[in-house]
C-alpha cells in the first residue's frame, strides 16, 4: 500500500519536475497517432495537400504551447526562489532585531543594577568626608574611590546612550548594527 502511494505521488510530481519531457512525450504521442492515421488514410485513398495540412495542423501549436509551458514554469521557479530568499532575509532581520531588543533590555537592567550600588558608594564617601577629620592621604584615597565610581557611572550613561542599535538590511549583510554618533 505504501509503495502504491509513493508511486502515485511520484507520478503526480513528474510534470512539475520535468515539464519539457512530459510535453515532448505528449507531442510525440500525438505525432505518432497522426502518422498512423496518415498512413491508414494514404493506403485507402488519395491524399491531397489540404488533407496533410489538416492532419498535422495542431502539431506546431502543440510545440509552441509546450515551449510556453516550460518558460512559464521557469519564470515561476525563479519567482519562488526569489520569494524564498526574501523571506529568509526577512527572518534573519527579525532575529537580529530580537537580539538587539534583548541586548537593550540587558543594558537597562545592568545599568540599574550597577547604578544603585554606585549611588550608595558615592553617598557614603560624601558622608565619610564630612563626618571625619581624615588625613590628607585618606582624603585622596576616598576622592580616588569617588572619582572611579563617577567614571563607572559615566561609562554606564555613555553605554546606555549608545543602546540605539538598529538592525539594517545592507546588501548581503543582514542585521548589521548601526551605532549612533556620539554627541560632543
Amino acid at each position: 500500500m505504501n509503495t502504491l502511494k509513493n508511486l502515485i505521488r511520484s507520478v503526480k510530481e513528474l510534470p512539475a519536475k520535468y515539464p519539457a519531457v512530459i510535453s515532448g512525450y505528449i507531442i510525440y504521442l500525438y505525432l505518432f497517432i497522426v502518422m498512423i492515421r496518415f498512413f491508414i488514410v494514404a493506403k485507402t485513398s488519395v491524399i491531397s495537400f489540404y488533407d496533410i495540412v489538416e492532419m498535422f495542423d495542431a502539431l506546431p501549436f502543440m510545440w509552441l504551447l509546450a515551449m510556453m509551458l516550460v518558460k512559464v514554469i521557469a519564470i515561476k521557479t525563479k519567482l519562488l526562489e526569489s520569494e524564498t530568499q526574501r523571506m529568509m532575509k526577512e527572518q534573519e532581520l527579525h532575529i537580529k532585531e530580537t537580539q538587539i531588543n534583548t541586548m537593550r533590555e540587558v543594558v537597562m537592567g545592568l545599568q540599574h543594577q550597577i547604578n544603585n550600588p554606585l549611588a550608595v558608594i558615592l553617598l557614603r564617601i560624601h558622608k565619610v568626608k564630612k563626618s571625619l577629620l581624615l588625613s590628607p592621604e585618606m582624603v585622596a584615597h576616598i576622592d580616588a574611590i569617588g572619582d572611579e565610581s563617577k567614571r563607572i557611572s559615566q561609562a554606564l550613561k555613555d553605554f546606555s546612550a549608545t543602546q540605539n542599535y538598529e538592525a539594517e538590511l545592507i546588501g548581503k549583510n543582514i542585521g548589521s548594527m548601526a551605532l549612533p554618533e556620539k554627541a560632543v
